[in-house]
């Protein structure tokens, strides 16, 4: 009995200090001092017990709320997702995480899918959130609009390497309907060319 009452008052003792490291940080939060709060935050982590999975888990939202407030988004993501992977309930760390993928290009679609949790867990703020889903969807649109503007001037690049052996470029070309929904590529003035000649065979026919 002796030696569990002792692990249990290390225990408390551990957990005493873990909550007074926790509460600098707070405070060094509120003052926006956000880079000192996570250093405390992270001091904290480290002395938590590993039984106190809740108040290890609040201490990682936390530490990933100071790294936004950084915009360290990749580490506020590690941090958000170490919260979350404990067990313990925090829709804090995935609203933090979900803000966080919502400032990474390349994980715009991870921050959507966190919000439809969210959506579903808070359901009082479904409409906020879908709001948000909404603003990361135009991201999305601006994303791949300059990632196809950014291929099409790599391609238009090779194309002119290619053509300028033969005096020719990619400006000497242009994009026209098909008529079959689609589009055709050729010579500049090759339209204007053949609808004279159509022309000119109409008049002949008469």
């Amino acid at each position: 009995m002796a030696v569990i009452e002792e692990i249990i008052e290390g225990e408390e003792d551990q957990i005493s200090k873990v909550e007074k490291l926790k509460k600098e940080g707070n405070e060094y939060f509120g003052k926006g001092e956000f880079e000192k709060a996570n250093e405390k935050y992270q001091e904290a982590i480290s002395e938590c017990p590993p039984t106190s999975t809740e108040v290890h888990s609040i201490l990682l939202s936390n530490s990933a709320a100071a790294l936004i407030k950084q915009n360290k988004w990749e580490e506020a993501v590690e941090a958000a997702s170490k919260a979350i992977e404990i067990g313990a309930a925090n829709e804090k760390a995935l609203e933090r995480r979900a803000f966080a993928y919502s400032n990474i290009s390349e994980k715009y679609e991870n921050g959507i899918e966190d919000y439809k949790q969210l959506q579903e867990s808070l359901p009082k703020r479904h409409a906020e959130f879908e709001r948000k889903i909404r603003e990361i969807n135009e991201k999305i649109n601006r994303r791949n609009e300059a990632m196809k503007a950014d291929i099409m001037e790599k391609l238009k690049g090779f194309g002119n390497m290619c053509l300028s052996p033969f005096g020719l470029s990619t400006d000497s070309f242009e994009m026209v309907p098909n008529g079959n929904g689609g589009f055709s590529v050729q010579m500049k003035g090759a339209g204007n060319k053949k609808t004279e000649e159509e022309e000119n065979e109409k008049n002949e026919a008469v």
